[in-house]
């Protein structure tokens, strides 16, 4: 069989769960190999979704993933960048990127 993915996969047999934004709750499956572009997930029913969440830590940490392909109760998949909103500048929640400037800076140049 002729390898066709960039990276090549580390298999793992993890199990993890996914989430069907059709469907409420976890579903279970087991992902049996992974690199940092997709992964190959089994599962005990046909995923129909060609879009869901993948996690194995109880969604803390997530992937969006889709469908690249499916056989039977198999499929492979690409994982997808997933972007967060962004924040607004006066956001005081989280004070690690906050810069506050509560005087005024003045800069002079002397010129020789």
């Amino acid at each position: 069989m002729i390898e066709r993915r960039a990276i090549k996969r580390i298999p793992i047999n993890r199990a993890a769960q996914l989430s069907f934004s059709e469907i409420s709750g976890p579903h279970p499956c087991m992902v049996r190999d992974i690199s940092a572009l997709g992964a190959c997930i089994s599962a005990p029913y046909y995923i129909f979704a060609s879009e869901f969440v993948l996690s194995f830590d109880g969604h803390s940490g997530i992937f969006i993933c889709r469908v690249a392909w499916r056989k039977e109760t198999l499929c492979g998949v690409c994982f997808l960048l997933h972007r967060r909103s962004p924040k607004l500048a006066n956001d005081s929640s989280n004070h690690t990127n906050v810069v506050r400037l509560d005087h005024q800076i003045v800069c002079c140049r002397r010129r020789p």
